[in-house]
């Protein structure tokens, strides 16, 4: 069972060139990024409008067109000196206290967590 998607080199000249974007012109649909800038250049806004268009599919900066609505996580950690986040992400699969939560016990909040 592979986790991640495979494409052998010789199908790679087969497939078509088409751009899926989650916010057309702004965001490719597969993009993992920052929103990041000089101080109160309005990046909190942005990141706001973005996360609200696609949850809602509607464009955004009322510019650029959400081809489809779609789940949203914001994680807004503005403001924070020293902060320090372990995430672990799984779509398909919830447990109580992810393996990585070994590696940080003290930023665990929940009574199940590993000390």
């Amino acid at each position: 069972m592979s986790l991640l998607p495979v494409e052998p080199a010789y199908r790679l000249a087969e497939r078509s060139e088409e751009h899926r974007w989650l916010v057309t012109g702004l965001w490719s649909e597969q993009a993992v990024g920052i929103v990041g800038g000089e101080p109160k250049c309005c990046k909190s806004f942005l990141a706001l409008d973005l996360a609200v268009a696609v949850a809602a599919g509607v464009p955004c900066l009322r510019r650029f067109a959400v081809p489809r609505a779609g789940r949203v996580l914001l994680f807004a950690a503005e403001d924070v000196p020293n902060l320090v986040v372990h995430a672990e992400i799984c779509e398909d699969i919830w447990i109580p206290v992810p393996p990585s939560s070994a590696a940080a016990p003290d930023m665990m909040h929940c009574p199940s967590a590993r000390t």
